[in-house]
């Protein structure tokens, strides 16, 4: 169970006796104030015990929230003003007739006249309201039965004794592997942001781990080093009828900078297993996948199984500095080997089974995305004469203008998605019979709560935003040289992370129109890839990994927005099916490990992995 949300004070200043207001607060978790709360009784302000910037994460507070943004939206307004503007008109009628009794009575009629007729005006308006009523009162039991009978595809089921003992029986073994791993940097390095330089000794090295560690793997498959560096290990199928499915993972790692002020609690080049933990750079991106994957293949030879399905593991060297010369490298020697579009599915790395990452769902979810985000950075410039601060001209200036695009990018966002069977509607689609409370009922009936969702999900967190719309950052400002002297030539960065339903040339079209001003150059300032296509969610391969993931973890699972980048985007030609899923379990406060402090993954779960790519490989051979 979670704990309740834990603040400090930010700020111990005295305030007035007669004042209601607390001390400032600030959530240890996100960093956000509670609301103030004032007791009804004592009339004296007390502080919440739950955090509502946390609410995507916080179970405790996953109602309040969402009832609290259906309050604020903009369709409860027309209601309640339609509800309010019935129960005046109901009332107008009412003193009307009333009226019209007493002149009738007492022989006067110009006041009962004056109110009838304001009441003959208004009664086609109160008919139309109470039509509007009695159509939300209609609406509401539909939207309770929907919610009570909807249903889910999941089926919990504990897992199999035999997989709870394999699991058990592996973890020292896998854990032990994934801490060798760990202990040999294979950083890369991309020239640019570092003078450091990839040693690419260590990625040998990584090659003779596995090669040693996985002995039958190593004797009995084909193994080709790719670009030197780059793995693809080839298991012969006995069916060519049938498409071979290939399995991915990369060698490399980010830096992991230890330093006094971003210290890490463990050396994280030093594989230590602590409390049943393994710590250390690439714990969880990506080296448990590399163990993972080579142990299940090894567990798999060693049990005498043959596969029906040629399987190929391709891991590259360089995922971490876009894989231009490892994954881009593979997808040329898979085109050799099978043709275009000649792989069944492609399993990369992508999101984990989190817990807490759905408001009012609790338990782990598997988010497989089934699409990832492109990724366009444009530069944007002015050029304008320059000369001495003691003389600035009286238009504007290079810097103001620039100043004006900035705040227009950043006030303007990207219009969100929320489409009908694709991306985070057809997430909430799937999961909706296993929400509780409002929740349950507000995506059960997506068909009405659409707008409502969407919007809940904008102000949920920066996360949650970021999987329905095209996300817009300022990253780099350059202009000015010195205090006293104009700048002639200023120019900013925009990095967008492009969204499925978005196109490149669109998203450069709307910064046009949103900054609309013909001073300032727009163009592509690196490398453009536009965003993946979408894979199926009714194919077997997504039957595969539900299922995988069932019998090994008793999770379920949902489409997802990958909102970064993965070698995945070299392999669109080789594939019409590509899935990106890590198997592992993990709260939503740990996503923070990921490229952070502290990485590091529980012997359990490194064991798991192993098993969940067994099923997959073995689920994989049973389609004839």
């Amino acid at each position: 169970m979670k704990s309740t949300p834990v603040y400090r004070v930010k700020s111990r200043q005295p305030t007035s006796l007669t004042s209601v207001s607390v001390p400032p607060l600030l959530c240890i978790e996100c960093g956000s104030p509670p609301p103030p709360r004032v007791d009804v009784v004592t009339s004296k302000p007390r502080r919440r015990k739950a955090c509502f910037g946390c609410a995507v994460c916080e179970d405790v507070v996953q109602e309040p929230s969402v009832l609290t943004d259906f309050y604020n939206s903009p369709s409860f307004q027309p209601v309640f003003a339609a509800v309010f503007a019935m129960a005046a008109c109901t009332t107008i009628e009412y003193v009307a007739a009333k009226s019209d009794d007493s002149s009738t009575n007492n022989g006067t009629s110009s006041t009962s006249s004056q109110l009838l007729s304001l009441s003959l005006i208004l009664r086609l308006s109160t008919l139309s309201l109470k039509a509007f009523a009695t159509v939300l009162c209609c609406l509401l039991p539909v939207m309770l039965f929907n919610a009570f009978t909807a249903t889910s595809t999941f089926k919990s089921t504990p897992p199999s004794a035999s997989v709870k003992d394999a699991i058990e029986k592996g973890k020292n073994k896998y854990g032990k592997l994934l801490s060798e791993a760990i202990k040999l940097k294979t950083i890369s390095y991309d020239g640019l942001t570092s003078d450091d330089e990839t040693d690419y000794g260590e990625l040998l090295k990584m090659h003779s781990l596995l090669k040693t560690s996985f002995p039958l793997a190593a004797s009995s498959l084909s193994w080709t080093l790719v670009n030197k560096y780059s793995i693809v290990i080839k298991w012969q199928g006995s069916s060519p009828s049938l498409k071979p499915i290939m399995i991915c993972a990369h060698l490399d790692v980010v830096p992991a900078p230890n330093e006094k002020d971003n210290e890490w609690s463990e050396d994280p080049w030093g594989g230590e297993i602590k409390d049943g933990e393994v710590w250390g750079r690439g714990a969880i991106d990506n080296k448990h996948n590399v163990i993972g994957q080579m142990g299940a293949v090894e567990e798999l030879l060693e049990s005498g199984f043959k596969p029906t399905r040629t399987i190929y593991l391709a891991f590259g060297h360089d995922e971490e500095i876009s894989g231009h010369h490892g994954a881009k490298m593979i997808a040329k020697h898979m085109e050799k080997e099978v043709g275009k579009k000649g792989i069944e599915a492609v399993f990369d790395e992508g999101p984990m089974m989190i817990e807490g990452a759905l408001p009012g769902m609790k338990g782990h979810v598997g988010l497989v995305a089934n699409s990832e985000k492109g990724y366009l950075t444009l530069e944007m410039s002015v050029k304008a004469n320059g000369g001495h601060s003691s003389m600035p001209p009286f238009e504007q200036g290079t810097i103001a203008i620039i100043a004006d695009a900035v705040s227009k990018l950043d006030s303007t966002p990207v219009p969100a998605h929320f489409s009908k069977g694709a991306g985070v509607y057809a997430q909430l689609e799937m999961l909706a019979a296993l929400f509780s409370g409002p929740m349950k009922v507000l995506t059960s009936n997506l068909w009405l709560t659409g707008g409502l969702m969407k919007k809940i999900l904008l102000k949920a967190s920066p996360a949650a935003a970021a999987m329905l719309r095209t996300t817009t950052a300022i990253t780099v400002i350059k202009g000015g040289t010195k205090a006293n002297v104009l700048p002639y030539d200023v120019k900013f960065y925009v990095n967008h992370r492009v969204h499925p339903e978005d196109t490149v040339e669109g998203i450069i079209e709307y910064d046009r129109k949103v900054i609309n001003d013909d001073r300032i150059t727009i163009k592509p300032a690196e490398g453009i890839t536009p965003a993946s296509p979408i894979s199926s969610l009714k194919s077997d391969a997504w039957r595969w990994i539900k299922e995988s993931v069932g019998e090994v973890f008793n999770n379920p699972i949902a489409p997802s927005v990958m909102v970064g980048n993965t070698d995945t985007r070299w392999y669109w030609d080789l594939t019409e099916d590509i899935y990106r899923f890590s198997p592992v379990e993990l709260d939503i406060k740990d996503v923070k490990m990921f490229h952070g402090l502290n990485e590091r993954l529980s012997v359990e779960g490194m064991s798991g992995i192993v098993q969940y790519y067994k099923k997959l490989i073995e689920k994989s051979c049973l389609s004839e």
